[in-house]
């Protein structure tokens, strides 16, 4: 990918990302207006979450790749904005699952470019299966943050996250574990030359050059 092409990508990225909070911010003044501060609450803890991605890149000194940005900005559009404030999960009851496999996919598939490039690049000599073990655990303990958050968040705002109690966090943790095995499984022989995968070649292209900094020899 040319410098043409990435600055295409990062607009993109800005561009939605930008209209999400402006959303975000329609909503809290509307909370204001009406006197509802529970949903005030929510929307400053959404808006707070948005800026999550660009902290960790700030703080560990990495970038995450554009599409990756996108696709996290979206699921917290798509689980917060539509599933709990627009009513998703009450209507479509195959909204909650759709999410948390989505979930289990998005964060299995960076953990696994990230420790898979570190590994080529720096010759830490991690095997395969211990590459594929490291993005199938970081899916899996991401999933239970998840569900702890959701926990907190009905809790603290009063929201219906965890829909039905234990059963819909069990289900959530089951669907993010089987999304995070086949992510994982596929990464697996992806790097036993079994099967190619060009979503890995390309995204371990495009996290080296967002990141040239982390492959100096």
């Amino acid at each position: 990918m040319n410098r043409a092409e990435m600055d295409r990508v990062d607009k993109l990225e800005f561009w939605i990302s930008s209209i999400f909070r402006l959303l975000v911010v329609i909503g809290g003044v509307v909370a204001i207006l009406t006197g509802n501060w529970i949903h005030l609450g929510f929307f400053m803890y959404v808006l707070v979450v948005t800026f999550l991605p660009s902290m960790i890149e700030k703080k560990y000194r990495f970038e995450f790749p554009s599409e990756f940005e996108v696709l996290i900005m979206l699921y917290i559009y798509a689980s917060l904005m539509l599933g709990e404030y627009g009513g998703y999960f009450e209507i479509f009851w195959w909204w909650d699952v759709f999410l948390h496999t989505f979930l289990g996919i998005i964060i299995a598939s960076l953990g696994f470019i990230l420790v898979y490039v570190l590994n080529s690049e720096h010759k830490v000599n991690l095997s395969p299966f211990f590459v594929a073990l490291f993005s199938f655990s970081i899916a899996v303990a991401f999933g239970a943050i998840w569900e702890i958050f959701e926990y907190a968040m009905d809790v603290v705002f009063g929201l219906n996250m965890q829909t039905s109690g234990l059963v819909d966090t069990m289900w959530d943790l089951i669907v993010e574990t089987l999304s995070a095995l086949l992510v994982s499984t596929l990464g697996y022989l992806y790097l036993k030359k079994e099967i190619h995968v060009h979503l890995f070649e390309k995204a371990e292209r495009k996290f080296i050059e967002r990141n040239p900094h982390l492959f100096r020899k």
